[in-house]
């Protein structure tokens, strides 16, 4: 029994020390990143050719994140999947349209811990993520081609629940632009347009490091 005793304090020692060495107070210290994340569009601010007044925006965006951490740092790529809903109503007629779009992103992005408590649990974080994708459904014709591009940056707060396994909240400002090409068809000539959307948006996220 104590030769057994023996053989397991020599296996597990070394594995408890080394993660031991990589806790950082209440969080690990470095290991890789996997999130999840879900987010909603809070305000509408609009530029550029977008539809006109009497249309109404409502969405919700949802996506994975993975990367690395190090110390303060998160770094990595997201895939980010948004579902937008749209509709619009003429003044003094009961006619309405609507039509619904998908957004398919992905997103490289960077966190940086500003702020921690004494024990490490809670800190303050600044978010930072570019991406590129593009916009499929119902509303995309045939040759039409849409590129998009977007950016989110903001403020949020962590609480680690466990060295690994943390949630979070993030507000902040999100641009989305995108350039539309529709080949030419049916005698008419190829277009191009663009646009730009500026909104406020909150974002919840769940992470685990390992």
């Amino acid at each position: 029994m104590r030769i057994l005793a023996l053989v397991a304090a020599l296996v597990v020692a070394p594995a408890l020390a080394r993660a031991e060495a990589r806790l950082d107070g209440g969080q690990i210290d470095h290991g890789v990143v996997v999130e999840a994340r879900l987010g909603s569009q809070l305000v509408d601010i609009v530029t550029g050719t977008t539809p006109g007044s009497g249309t109404t925006f409502a969405g919700v965006s949802g996506g994975i994140f993975g990367g690395y951490k190090i110390k303060r740092f998160i770094f990595g790529l997201g895939f980010d999947l948004a579902r937008v809903a749209s509709g619009a109503s003429v003044s003094g007629s009961n006619t309405t349209t609507s039509s619904a779009t998908t957004s398919i992103m992905f997103t490289p992005g960077l966190s940086v811990a500003i702020l921690r408590s004494a024990d490490k649990r809670v800190e303050l974080f600044g978010q930072f993520d570019m991406g590129f994708g593009t916009t499929v459904g119902d509303s995309v014709a045939t040759g039409e081609n849409i590129f998009r591009f977007g950016y989110d940056v903001g403020p949020g707060v962590r609480y680690w629940v466990h060295p690994q396994f943390a949630f979070g909240a993030l507000a902040g400002v999100n641009g989305a632009f995108t350039w539309d090409t529709r080949s030419a068809m049916g005698g008419m000539p190829s277009t191009t347009s663009s646009s730009g959307l500026t909104s406020i948006f909150a974002q919840l996220q769940f992470m685990g490091v390992f």
